[in-house]
């Protein structure tokens, strides 16, 4: 089934800090994250329903799910999703090193 996908302010806003992080040390970097980060998210379209809760899901009482996508030096990301029929909600993007969200950190539908 191929969803929708759909990123929220927040997990923009997210994205953009993280890019600025990177792009502080290098804008080759920073470019190459953001082409993994978007094709993580391409991979979300179809199979969505296959990836793991976050383990902040049973704290906040959300089927919050993520992704897991690394850099090339091996930083682990994480891109924070909930479903909803046929469309993937983008609510939040963690960097490597990055607390667990709470509610507030989320930009739920």
């Amino acid at each position: 089934m191929t969803r929708l996908i759909h990123v929220s302010a927040r997990a923009n806003a997210d994205a953009d800090s993280i890019y600025e992080w990177i792009a502080a040390s290098s804008a080759d970097g920073a470019n190459r994250w953001y082409e993994t980060f978007l094709a993580a998210l391409q991979l979300l379209r179809e199979r969505a329903d296959s990836y793991a809760a976050a383990p902040e899901a049973e704290r906040l009482g959300v089927d919050l799910r993520q992704t897991l996508f690394k850099t090339r030096k091996g930083r682990t990301y994480r891109a924070l999703f909930v479903i909803d029929h046929q469309t993937v909600y983008i609510v939040g993007v963690r960097g490597a090193g990055q607390n667990l969200v709470s509610e507030d950190d989320l930009d739920l539908p």
